[in-house]
Order: C-alpha cells, then structure tokens, then sequence
C-alpha cells in the first residue's frame, strides 16, 4: 500500500499584487481549442464575484479567531484572494475588447453571490448560524480551488500544446496560492464550529451547484465566442467526451480528479494537507514571471529616481511644464495614462503631480504644475525651484486612475490643471479607436494648459467641448453627460465642487454609471501625511496620528482586533465607515457610493486633519 504523501509545512501567508499584460493574448489562448479555453475561461466568471465574497464573509468571522496563528492565516488569506478577483477580472476586460461581453454571466454571479448569499437582517442567533454555514461553504469551494491549484502545478499540457504563457503563469500563480492557503478555510471552519453535519451539508450543496455553474459558463461562452460560426457553437456544445478529450491533453482536470474530490472531503479525518505541497507551490511562486515582476518593482519602488529638469515652459498663466529626464540619460520606467509622479521636492515636501505626455516616449516625464496661494508649499516650490538645469528625485509612477482595458466607450471631464492625467487618457481612447467625448473647462482660454493640443486631437471638433466660464459660464453638465456615448465610463479630474457635480448628475441621469476621479489633494506617501485627529466613536478614544504613520497602525495600537490584510488599499478589509471629517481616498478599490460614508484606514487619510470612525 502506497503512503500518502501530506505537506505539513507552514509558510506566513501575504498578498502578492502581481499585474498581467493582456495585450498578445488571443481569445482563444489554447489554440485552435476552443473548448479548453472556456472551460477554464470559467474561472474568470466566477471567481472575481465569489472571492469578494470570501473576502466580507471572513472580514464577519475574524472577531470569532482567538487563535493568533489562525487569524494571520486569515489575513493573508483574505488579502490573497482580493487580489486573485482582481486579476481575474482583468480577463474579463480583455474579453469585452475583443468582442465578447460576460456581463450578462457576471451579473448573475454578482447576485448570487451578493444577494443569495449575502447578508440578511436576521435575529441574531439566524445570523450566527448563517454565518457558519457560508464559513463551511467556503471550506467546501476551497477545498475545489486547492485540487484544481494541485492540477494546474502539474499539468504540462499547456506547454505541449502552445497555450498562451501569460494565461498560464496567471493559472498557476492563483493555482500556487491557492495550495499555499489550501488549509486556511477549512482550519477556518473548524475553528468557529467544526459540525461533521455542517461539512457534510455544505459540501453536498457546493458540489452539484459549482458543477452546474461550470457547464452554465462553458455554454455561455461558446454562445457568445465572436470567432466561431453558429455551425461550431453548434458542434461545441459541452459534452462528456469533450472534457475526457481535454483531460487527456492535460488541458483541464479529469472528471475522475473533480469527482473524486467529494468523498475525500467528506471523509471524517479529511484535513487539507492532503492536497498538494507547499514546497511546490512556493517553488512556482518563486519563478512565476508575474511574481517575479511584482516583486522587482515593489524593491524598485523604494528607490528614488534622480531626475533633472531638462527643459521648462508655461503652457498657461500660471502653469510651469515640467521636462524630468534621468541624470544618467537612461529611459525611466514605464507609465500607463492616468499614471502620476510623488516628486520629492527639495525642501522635503512630498506631492503628487500626473504625468501628461507620451507613455510611450520614455525619455522624458511631463507634467504640468499650477501655482496655488492656498496651496501647502508645494506649487510655490515647483514654480520658484525647479529651473532648468534643477535636480529632483521622485518615486517611480503610480496609476491610482487607471483608463483600463479594451476600446470601449470613454467620457472625460477635466477642470483647469485637472486636464493632466485626462490628456495622455484621451489621447490613448482616440489611438485605440474608442468612442469618446471630452468636457474642458477652465476660467479662460489663456488659463487652460495644453489647450492647443487638445485642438489638435482626431475628430476633435466633434468630440471636444471647451467651455470658458469667464464669456459662457458654467456648463451643462447634464447636457454634456446625456451626450456621453452609450455605455462610456466616465473619467473626471478638476476642482471638488465639479466632481461633486459630476457625481450628482450621473446618479440622477444615469443611474449605475460610475465617475472614476481624480483628485487633486497632494499627498505625500500613501501611507503618510499630515497629522490627523482620530475619534473612534464607539470607545470614546481620541488619538492623533502623526505624518509618519498611517491611521490604521494607530487605530490598531487601541485596537488590535481591527481587520486588515493588503495595507495598499486594494483588498477592502479595513473599511470602516465614516462618522465625520473629510476623508482623502487613496485606495483603489471603492466606489463612489461607498467613499460617500467609507473609507480604507490603511492608506486614506483626512482632507480636515480629522476623522471620526465608527470604532
């Protein structure tokens, strides 16, 4: 009798924010297969939806983890698949730009996994209980992704037949992971209540409904593929010896490797360690091209860039352009539309300027700096300081405004100075062959910075509608929104009274589009600065929280229950809502409705030097 291998090894759980270029990756990533590309294209629908899910159900469960070891587990975990819904979603956005649109499915997984398995006003013994059962479901869909993790390490079908390398490596990376934390949910469960009923219950549900949701989305997909005629649909309708013929190829896991998984889970000493190797799993980690890069570019980021400003000029009235070239003469690292530059002025100020030029000229960085009086130091330093000929250090750029994937539909609104980041934004939407339109706004034409060259832009002269408020006064923003193509998101960048206006107008016109904005606030590391006044209103405690720490290490100094994973502003953890002050949002992640009444504490801070949390 051969033994079973377990790996009892243990490794500290932490999210790796790894990033995937998209750009060369066919629709049909495992050639001329189709039907091995949707199968696991499956993943892409599913997963984004029910990781945030994983995510807020386990933010509820951690206040019931005494064990220490445990609750770090959790933490990592929770942080780790944050960051897998985050990729995953990518996918989906290179898929619409290439002609195949999943909302329709995604749609149905937000709401099941939102509302079906939500959270519900119940007593609270039904919502203890509910809680319980989602922690056993999550064990059981885990249970999944760590036989799948294991398949994906091993499989060598991909390499055989010519799959797409960045697909592969963003399988495996999750794959790896999910092996890594393979024993968190299930540890998890057994911690917080452990029933062998439970187990049984919850695996007896997860199973038929997962298996069902697969086939849903391989058929969805297959309808949907804009490169196969209806003759192929027809043809490649799943069948049963399709996934054998697959799983022979190596392509996907065999039947006999889903199906078996059942009964081991519900066997009653079952422990997860019986699922692939930990050693295996870091070993991919260490070599995943993904991994690799992000980790490279979290060691670069701590490092300054040396620039010199090689070349100044005023675009406007009271705006400085700024040429940064390397004091070496090298090309500076790349940079993507919306992306911005914390300059390290000399004074020791920190502050955030966009970059405006070419993302593809690496030679040089652009900005464009408005002089404030009301401003604090850095405008004034920028003007005065930085000549030609002046050396300056910055860290390496940050997109916290992303344009995002594909040629869909833009709508931009810029204000003054805020024309910035929307410039190299539009000027990408229109090289892409996007539909777009751009508002700009500005006191006078002689005030509005790179106003030439936004004339100058394709088609602008149906496109673009420059508005002066000195001669027309303020726009209609109502009019210049329902113009707004059909399906646009929205970029707008400018003075806060006009995102306000922005926002209000999209929720009374629009309903369900979102602004994506941009502010102004300059701030110094997105984990510093300036000193903030705390009240956590639920203890009565007030604290004051220096320039050189971030609200959550403070808050958990108080409180060292208060959840967290990422600390970059991406997992969503720490939110907490918002009793009173002026939050600055620095985070990636929230919505707009939601930054209206909360805020992520590890990287937010105060646009009033105070806060006041629901703590």
């Amino acid at each position: 009798m051969t033994e079973l291998a377990v790996s009892t090894e243990h490794a500290p759980l932490q999210a790796r924010r790894v990033t995937f270029d998209w750009t060369e990756t066919p629709l049909h990533w495992v050639p001329d297969d189709p039907f091995s590309t949707h199968m696991i294209n499956v993943l892409h629908l599913l997963l984004p939806a029910g990781e945030k899910w994983f995510v807020d159900v386990y933010k509820q469960a951690l206040p019931l983890v005494r064990d220490p070891q445990l609750r770090e587990d959790m933490i990592g975990f929770i942080g780790q698949e944050a960051v897998h819904s985050q990729a995953h979603s990518t996918v989906l956005d290179h898929m619409i730009a290439q002609g195949l649109d999943p909302s329709p499915y995604t749609a149905q997984m937000d709401w099941f996994f939102e509302h079906l398995l939500g959270n519900h006003t119940a007593p609270p013994m039904a919502t203890a209980w509910w809680l319980k059962e989602r922690v056993a479901v999550i064990a059981a869909i885990e249970h999944f992704t760590a036989v799948l993790g294991k398949w994906v390490l091993d499989a060598r079908g991909f390499e055989q037949y010519g799959a797409d390398p960045v697909m592969v490596d963003l399988l495996r990376w999750h794959g790896a992971e999910e092996v890594e934390h393979r024993s968190v949910a299930f540890d998890v469960f057994q911690h917080v209540d452990g029933g062998y009923p439970r187990r049984l219950r919850a695996m007896t549900t997860v199973f038929p409904t997962m298996f069902w949701l697969w086939v849903r989305g391989v058929k969805f997909f297959i309808a949907n593929d804009p490169e196969l005629t209806p003759a192929q649909r027809k043809v490649l309708e799943p069948k049963m010896k399709d996934w054998v013929r697959a799983a022979k190829a190596d392509l996907v896991p065999s039947p006999k490797e889903i199906f078996s998984a059942v009964p081991r889970y519900m066997r009653k000493r079952y422990h997860p360690t019986q699922e692939g190797s930990t050693a295996k799993a870091l070993a991919y980690l260490a070599g995943s091209p993904a991994a690799r890069a992000a980790a490279a570019q979290a060691e670069a980021a701590t490092k300054p860039l040396h620039l010199v400003v090689a070349d100044r000029r005023t675009p406007a009235e009271g705006v400085a352009e700024l040429l940064l070239t390397s004091a070496d003469g090298a090309d500076l690292p790349a940079w993507e539309p919306g992306a911005h530059l914390d300059l390290l002025l000399p004074s020791g100020l920190v502050r955030q300027y966009s970059l405006c030029g070419d993302p593809a000229d690496l030679s040089g960085y652009r900005i464009g700096v408005r002089l404030t009086e009301d401003s604090r130091g850095g405008s004034k330093e920028v003007h005065e300081m930085l000549v030609a000929g002046a050396s300056v250090e910055a860290h390496r750029p940050r997109n916290r405004f992303p344009l995002g994937a594909g040629k869909g539909p833009r709508a931009f609104v810029a204000g003054g100075i805020g024309i910035t980041p929307i410039l190299p934004m539009v000027r990408e939407s229109a090289a892409r062959g996007s539909d777009w339109r751009l508002l700009y706004i500005g006191r006078s034409a002689e005030t509005m910075p790179f106003l030439d060259e936004i004339k100058a832009l394709p088609e602008a002269e149906k496109r673009v509608t420059v508005v002066t408020t000195d001669t027309e006064g303020l726009p209609d923003l109502a009019a210049a929104l329902e113009s707004a193509p059909h399906g646009a998101v929205v970029h707008v960048c400018g003075p806060e009274p006009l995102m306000d206006a922005v926002v209000a107008t999209l929720a009374e016109l629009r309903p369900g589009v979102e602004a994506r904005l941009e502010r102004f606030h300059p701030a110094e590391d997105s984990a510093h600065g300036d000193t903030v006044e705390v009240e956590l209103r639920r203890t009565g405690a007030t604290l004051t929280v220096p320039a050189d720490r971030s609200v959550l290490s403070a808050v958990r100094d108080r409180l060292p229950d208060v959840a967290y994973s990422c600390e970059q502003g991406f997992c969503g953890t720490c939110k907490v809502r918002v009793l009173g002050g002026t939050p600055e949002h620095r985070d990636a992640l929230l919505s707009v409705d939601e930054r209206a009444e909360s805020m992520l504490i590890c990287v937010s801070r105060s646009q009033d030097g105070k806060l006041v949390l629901d703590l």
